[in-house]
Formats: structure tokens, sequence, C-alpha cells
């Protein structure tokens, strides 16, 4: 018994190929008009048409014009033929820089697991806390690859970077008695995909400090992301309504490793500058601040 294959989809022939067919055919077609009217109107209706002038008209209506179109076909055909081979390069470049991207975030999805059958064979606390820290820190440098993975070489949305980022962080600390909101808002900012992964690391330990100090006595909280920019500058909020900061607390004093990365992720890899204040009054909200400098975001 014979087996149909299904029918292949049609593809369809370069924009390049086509000129080049047109360079073929209007040319002569040029030529057949100018030959029709000029045997036409000089030699079968012998119209009072001086000799030079019917030599004129058939060298410049039927040489040089099927001449002039065939070298402008072929010099467009030529043009559009570079742009088509440019753009298959860039397509091949990008496809190989997304499944680039997408076996990183698939090993540092193995590192994350290995690292969690460890977490969950060490009972002490002081191990788990720290073996937690890593897993979230490698679990969001895989969700930036898994940005870049899917979209335009070289940009990530850190916008939904921020989304992909929180939800892996509430996930890893919420504990199941713990009821944590968290919203983000803003935007769509692109960044370079180093930047974006420094942004993402930064988010993380600004998530977790918030999630691990100011609910870590509460039940219910809310957790708000806003991602702004203006002609200068990208801002970045992360606002909880935890317990609020320990009188006293200096952020440039601060011994947390987490804030000591995201200050220096900050400084060094965004160019930018960070503070956290806390509410006035009874106000017990905690706001951590990042400003960047505007110059690394990409226009989209």
């Amino acid at each position: 018994m014979s087996v149909i294959s299904p029918a292949q989809p049609r593809q369809e022939q370069p924009l390049s190929q086509r000129v080049f067919a047109l360079q073929q055919v209007i040319p002569l077609l040029i030529l057949a008009v100018v030959m029709f009217y000029e045997i036409t109107s000089h030699l079968i209706f012998e119209t009072d048409t001086h000799p030079l002038l019917f030599a004129m008209e058939t060298l410049i209506f039927g040489m040089a014009g099927p001449a002039f179109t065939w070298i402008t076909l072929n010099w467009v055909a030529r043009e559009i033929a570079k742009r088509e081979r440019a753009e298959g390069e860039a397509d091949a470049l990008n496809a190989m820089m997304q499944e680039m991207h997408h076996r990183i975030k698939n090993n540092l999805q193995t590192v994350a697991d290995l690292l969690s059958l460890e977490m969950s064979r060490n009972p002490r606390p002081e191990v788990l806390e720290s073996l937690r820290d890593s897993i979230t820190r490698i679990k969001t440098i895989a969700a930036s690859h898994q940005m870049l993975s899917v979209e335009s070489v070289g940009a990530t949305d850190i916008t939904e970077l921020a989304r992909l980022v929180g939800e892996q962080a509430r996930r890893s600390m919420v504990r199941p008695d713990q009821k944590i909101l968290l919203r983000v808002e803003g935007p769509s900012i692109f960044l370079t995909s180093k930047q974006a992964t420094a942004f993402a690391l930064v988010l993380n330990e600004l998530i977790c400090n918030a999630m691990e100090h100011g609910f870590r006595d509460r039940k219910e909280g809310k957790l708000n992301i806003e991602l702004d920019w203006d002609e200068d500058e990208i801002l970045l909020r992360v606002r909880d309504d935890g317990d609020g900061l320990p009188d006293g607390f200096d952020l440039t004093m601060s011994k947390g490793l987490g804030l000591q990365i995201a200050r220096t992720l900050v400084e060094k890899d965004l160019r930018g500058r960070m503070g956290i204040a806390k509410g006035e009054g009874d106000d017990k909200s905690t706001t951590a601040w990042v400003r960047i400098q505007r110059n690394g975001a990409i226009e989209k």
C-alpha cells in the first residue's frame, strides 16, 4: 500500500530571483513594443517621418531603453540579493545564539537541581540557607538565559525578566503557610545580555532580602516591583509592606552577603547607584531603589 506524504508548504521565491526573472522579460517586452510601434507607424502605414528620426527612435527606445532597463534591474536584484544574504547570516547567527543560551539555561538548571538534592540531604540550617541562596542565584541567571533564548540576540526585556525572577524567588522563598502577593509594573525596557544578567541578580537579591527579613514573622504581605525610565536613567523600585528596617540601618555598613553582591553589581557592572529607605511615621514599608544610566538601554 502506498503512503501519501503530507504536502510540503510551498516556499516563496526570494525577491532577488523574481527581480532577476523580470530582468530577462521586461527588456524583451519593451523591445517588442517599440518594434511593433515602429513597424506599424513607419512601414505599414508609411507616415511622413524622416528616416533619421525613425533611426533615432529605434536606437533610443528599441535598444537603449531595454539595455538601461536590463542594467537597472540587474543592479537592483544584486543589491537585494546582498541584503537577503546578510539577513540570512544574521538569522543563522541569531538561531545559533538562542540555542546556546537555551543549552546554558538547561545546564544551570541541572546545577540547581543537584544543589537541591544536596540541600535535601543536609539538615544543618546554616547550610540549608546558603544552598537555598545559591540555588536562587543560579536559577536567576538561568532565567536571564531563558529570556535570551527566545528574544533577539543582544537585547533582553528586563520588565519581563523581572516577572520571571520575581516569580522564581517567590516560589523559592515563600513558606507554605505564607501568602505573599508580588506585582511587577513598568514599560518594556531593553538591556544588553550582560547588563540584563547583572540586573536579574540584583533584583533577585532585593526580593530575597525583602522576603527573608520583611516577611519572616508574617503570614501575608505585598511586594511591588516598579520599573521606569526617563531621558537620563532607568529606575527600579522594590517595595514591601513588611516589618521595616531595623533602627540605625546603613546600607554601606551592611554585612549581608546578598546586599553586598547587589551593591557590587550595581556599581561595577551597571554603573549605577543603589539605596534602601524605610517609610515615614507609622509606615513600616521598605523601598529599595536602583538607578542605572540610560545609555546602557537599547531602543525598541
